[in-house]
């Protein structure tokens, strides 16, 4: 059977995008003339059923608005700052922050700790807590991955300033700026092979780094 009616985050978008419109003193034909530049023209009417939950709103939709209102989309749906929690799913309300950061990958979904073996009939607590969604790295693999790659890679490029700071001598400065780039590339190799593991393919580096995808003898 289809589903016909709209969920809690569709109810929160089509708040949010109200309420940052209005922060941004935006009339609904400014937000309407942002969206046809966007690719996604929509009359001042249908933003106004929008933002009162008269129109359904698809992802299409809701990366439209993110770009007309000039935020990232992921606020339309968890507005950090806002309200300290929302409702994710049916009847699940949980903390704004925790729903942000599954949404993205930097985090498990937000599932309540399951509590296990005998209880403690002094505390009443049990004697171990199971985490949920063990496996959510697994599924996050790829955003975790690209977050470390950018990380070595301003290590690498921190490098020359890192090095120049330590007010050592010239020669001294030079084979500290190895040292450390150096122990960046290792890295970096490392986790682009990791990458390939996963079946990923590597993102782009810069001109000054494109000798790590050179094989032997190249």
């Amino acid at each position: 059977m289809a589903i016909t009616e709209s969920g809690p985050a569709a109810a929160q978008v089509a708040k949010n995008i109200e309420l940052i419109r209005k922060a941004r003193q935006l009339k609904q034909k400014d937000v309407s003339d942002r969206l046809r530049e966007a690719g996604r023209p929509m009359l001042p009417t249908v933003v106004s059923k929008v933002e009162r939950g008269e129109r359904r709103i698809d992802v299409d939709d809701l990366v439209a608005f993110g770009r007309a209102l000039g935020v990232p989309p992921v606020l339309l749906l968890y507005p950090l700052g806002q309200d300290e929690e929302v409702e994710v799913l049916k009847g699940q309300r949980v903390p704004t922050e925790a729903a942000l950061k599954w949404f993205v990958g930097e985090d498990r979904f937000p599932s309540e700790l399951v509590p296990g073996g005998e209880v403690d009939a002094a505390t009443g607590l049990p004697e171990y807590y199971e985490v949920p969604e063990e496996g959510w790295r697994e599924g996050a693999a790829p955003v975790l991955l690209w977050r470390q790659h950018a990380e070595w890679l301003s290590e690498w490029s921190d490098a020359v300033s890192v090095a120049r700071r330590k007010g050592l001598s010239e020669a001294d400065e030079r084979a500290e700026r190895a040292r450390l780039q150096g122990q960046a590339e290792d890295s970096l190799k490392q986790l682009r092979d990791v990458m390939r593991m996963h079946g990923l393919k590597p993102p782009r580096l810069p001109r000054e780094l494109a000798h790590l995808e050179m094989s032997p003898g190249q």
